[in-house]
């Protein structure tokens, strides 16, 4: 029913509009009745050097710290300044862009990379990403696979479950289908995924828990790219990036070399296994780094299964190196723990082949023997002022 009050409101607005027919536009109320309050829009972030971690800053101004690998916020900071935040959190570490961000929707979204290129480029060790504390290794993961895994963990899950119904409950191998997924962390349940076309129109969209469900898996299989699939669900192996590089002995280390050494490596490599490589290799010290000079020759550092320390005898032997010889670039000595890359964006800064000089550490003597007739004269080298070198001449002695 109307009460007597609705009438007259009605009547009230009625005579208003009629008034208004020559001022059409011009609202009846400029002020709301209710306000329904949405969350403040993030309009800023930055991508931080690990390529794992992105700040925020949304309309309130308030900064967030979020994991793009476990698809989470990890910290609200408040109201701290932006910019100070960046360059607290950001390290001299350079990882490859595996993935981008836009802020369209107010939220943050992450578009991986359009090929295995661009998405599986990102290699870093396991355990300073934090994913391991196994002291007995050094394993390598990839960021865009651990994430697709993690993504697509319940559509492996009901393919895996498909194949042990029909008795296929291995990889061909011997090895279980749970073998090669993402052990380390799970996504958030709710997280929206969605796959699409390289010019933006939408194959797929469900919620990281709905993956299971018999439509969306149908939905999956047709939607996945082969590249995923192969790496996800078919295991097959990523391949490592490498990177060609140049090493000499540095002019002040007295080591004369008619030829410079070329090397490839994997770009994740750390100097302190080049260094090691000149302490076994160029010094005489007998072990194997594992590092092959030579033309185009390759340079070991791990496997995707995981780099593992042969004995004790070989950390023992880096270490060693780390005191004895030094690495540089560009004239700055190297930190042992940087690897190729960093070295390459950060200090070499060029896109000719990356360039390397060593030299022994102060004090630390090398032994040159240059043979004439029956003397065997013996240089100390090292890298103090040539004013320093000792020459010594001893009589027979070809040892």
């Amino acid at each position: 029913s109307i009460s007597q009050k609705d009438w007259q409101d009605i009547g009230d607005y009625c005579d208003s509009t009629s008034g208004m027919a020559g001022n059409v536009g011009v609202p009846l109320n400029t002020e709301p009745s209710q306000r329904i309050l949405g969350a403040p829009a993030i309009r800023h972030c930055h991508i931080l050097n690990d390529r794992r971690y992105v700040l925020t800053k949304d309309t309130d101004e308030n900064v967030a710290l979020y994991d793009v690998l476990k698809a989470c916020k990890v910290e609200d900071l408040g109201c701290v300044d932006f910019e100070q935040e960046i360059k607290k959190r950001n390290k001299m570490v350079y990882v490859p862009n595996w993935f981008n961000v836009d802020l369209k929707t107010g939220m943050l979204s992450i578009h991986l990379g359009q090929d295995e290129n661009d998405c599986f480029s990102a290699w870093v060790s396991a355990k300073e990403a934090g994913l391991t504390d196994n002291k007995g290794q050094d394993q390598k993961v990839n960021y865009g696979s651990l994430l697709l895994e993690a993504l697509l963990e319940h559509w492996l899950r009901s393919m895996n479950t498909d194949d042990d119904n029909e008795g296929n409950s291995n990889d061909g191998n011997g090895l279980p289908h749970d073998s090669g997924r993402n052990l380390y962390f799970s996504v958030p349940g709710h997280t929206p995924v969605i796959f699409s076309e390289v010019g933006g129109r939408t194959m797929c969209r469900l919620l990281v828990r709905d993956a299971a469900g018999e439509t969306e898996s149908v939905l999956l299989n047709d939607t996945v790219p082969s590249w995923v699939s192969n790496i996800i669900a078919k295991k097959n192996p990523l391949q490592f990036i490498k990177i060609p590089f140049y090493l000499t002995p540095h002019a002040s280390s007295g080591v004369k070399s008619l030829k410079k050494d070329r090397l490839i490596a994997n770009d994740f490599i750390q100097i302190r296994k080049v260094a090691e490589h000149i302490f076994d290799k160029a010094l005489c010290a007998g072990s194997d780094s594992g590092l092959v000079a030579g033309g185009g020759n390759s340079v070991s550092g791990g496997s995707p299964a995981g780099d593992r320390a042969n004995t004790d005898s070989n950390a023992d032997s880096s270490s060693l190196a780390e005191e004895k010889v030094e690495i540089l670039c560009n004239d700055q000595v190297l930190d042992p723990s940087m690897d190729l890359r960093t070295v390459r964006h950060f200090i070499w800064k060029s896109s000719a082949d990356l360039t390397l000089h060593y030299r022994p550490c102060a004090w630390f003597c090398t032994v040159v023997k240059i043979m004439e007739n029956t003397w065997a004269i013996y240089r100390v080298q090292n890298n103090i002022p040539t004013s320093f070198y000792e020459i010594f001449s001893l009589f027979s002695m070809d040892t």
